[in-house]
């Protein structure tokens, strides 16, 4: 990683040239192809030179510009070669065709999820413990990725983690220039500053909503886990008769329903703002109106940056900014993240090779330029920055002029605690969506607070008794 950071300096955006690839310290040649098997390589550097891997992805992710190039640095770097094994989208009420693939013994050497994504996949036993195969390869997981690793009850890691996607406060600097209100700094970035700004920032008359924020689970709980809040009690059984969840749903309803500073969970059910309503505004008419509504702020993963650049579907004449997520005052600064992983599932018969791979994708995925923050723990503030400036500053530059100053404090703060933006314990997919379930009808004024935490108390309890019986 030092040499990438080094090369990076010297030699400026080449990047894909400048490093190897963390290539295997271990002579063992095992590896093959899907019908030879390896003999000795010709560059030693790369001992899994022409092994064939299965990829498992969608096909929307499979024709997306990352995952190909994705494939290419794998390719360029080991000589591996990937090939997209093609499943169809998955919703939430549906089974998982991909797991219920690997159930079924089919062979596949790669995955992607984040880390409760792949817990489920640990739960059906369906993915390989990598330990030994570190081990084998006299790979440092712990030194290079510490607390990042996908690690379950059992102790053992599941998975190589490729980035954190860190959440963060977009904002809309035209919506703040024409309203007079400063622009967010990370200095003092409170939910109460939040607020207060939201509330500037709104203008109903224009159809301006000073926040935006989704119906995703962890808007709910975010305040009670910033607070110090947890998920489960030392029994095992939820701690949601906290009164911090409590106090931390009746928060994030108000925004909408009593603040009406962002739209309320009515608008979202009915459809009205998409996902993707932040980037959408577009572009003004003569008049200098906008056809869709804007907003000042919108809370939420780092991943809404890939919009951005994205200029021919996301066409607007307005400039964004980052600043850090907000945190409760009287706390210290903290944000949520999801880390996107890469396992190898135990149908693989090319774990070697698989493993191989893993280590170039955990290592260099960040550095093909979309926005990426890498996992690993190694890497100095110094080092942070230099990478800012030379790959992700320049990535911004002709759309928003977001500085290295900006990206650094939402993005690469090592003074700020970051929690899981995920569940991850007992029953915790099905948890998940029982928070979504039951607290929506507070949302809808359909239900009270109290009797909306007992059930989503009493329904979570029951989901990890149930999980226990089907152990």
């Amino acid at each position: 990683m030092k040499r990438i950071i080094t090369s990076m300096l010297a030699i400026a955006m080449i990047l894909t040239t400048a490093v190897g690839c963390g290539t295997t310290e271990s002579t063992s040649s095992t590896g093959t192809s899907t019908s030879d098997t390896q003999t000795t390589p010709a560059d030693p550097s790369k001992p899994y030179a022409g092994t064939v891997l299965k990829f498992a992805t969608t096909d929307t992710a499979a024709a997306g510009d990352e995952n190909l190039a994705l494939i290419a640095m794998v390719k360029e770097k080991t000589g591996i070669e990937i090939d997209f094994e093609i499943y169809p989208n998955t919703s939430a009420t549906e089974v998982d065709k991909q797991l219920v693939s690997l159930q079924g013994g089919d062979a596949v050497d790669l995955i992607y999820g984040t880390t409760p994504e792949l817990k489920v996949y640990y739960n059906a036993g369906v993915l390989t413990p990598i330990n030994e195969l570190a081990t084998a390869a006299n790979y440092d997981m712990e030194t290079i990725f510490g607390e990042n690793l996908p690690t379950y009850d059992d102790g053992l890691t599941y998975g190589l983690p490729a980035f954190n996607d860190i959440w963060v406060t977009f904002y809309n600097k035209k919506v703040f220039d024409d309203a007079g209100v400063p622009h967010p700094t990370a200095e003092d970035w409170t939910w109460e500053k939040y607020v207060e700004t939201a509330t500037k920032l709104t203008n109903k008359d224009k159809n301006i909503f000073g926040s935006l924020m989704l119906d995703y689970d962890m808007y709910n709980y975010m305040n009670a886990i910033q607070n110090g809040a947890t998920h489960y009690k030392e029994d095992g059984t939820v701690n949601y008769d906290d009164p911090r969840f409590k106090e931390s749903v009746e928060f994030f309803y108000s925004l909408g329903n009593d603040l009406k500073i962002q739209p309320d969970l009515l608008s979202y059910s009915a459809g009205v703002y998409p996902w993707n309503a932040f980037v959408s505004t577009g572009v003004a008419d003569e008049a200098g109106v906008y056809a869709n509504p804007q907003f000042g702020m919108f809370v939420c993963g780092g991943w809404v940056a890939s919009m951005l650049t994205n200029t021919d579907k996301y066409p607007r004449d307005w400039e964004c900014g980052i600043a850090p997520m907000p945190y409760p005052e009287g706390t210290d600064p903290s944000t949520f993240a999801v880390t996107g992983n890469y396992a190898i599932p135990s149908t693989s018969e090319n774990k070697e090779a698989a493993f191989e791979a893993l280590k170039c994708i955990a290592e260099n995925q960040y550095t093909l330029g979309y926005g990426r923050v890498p996992a690993q723990k190694n890497i100095t503030p110094e080092e942070s920055l230099a990478y800012i400036n030379s790959v992700m500053v320049p990535i911004y530059a002709e759309t928003d002029n977001i500085s290295a100053e900006m990206i650094q404090a939402a993005w690469f703060d090592p003074n700020r605690t970051v929690h899981s933006e995920k569940i991850v314990g007992a029953a915790d997919t099905v948890i998940s969506q029982i928070w979504v379930a039951e607290t929506s009808l507070f949302g809808l004024g359909e239900r009270g607070i109290d009797e909306t935490m007992a059930e989503l108390i009493k329904r979570s309890n029951n989901a990890i008794e149930e999980e226990k019986a089907y152990d």
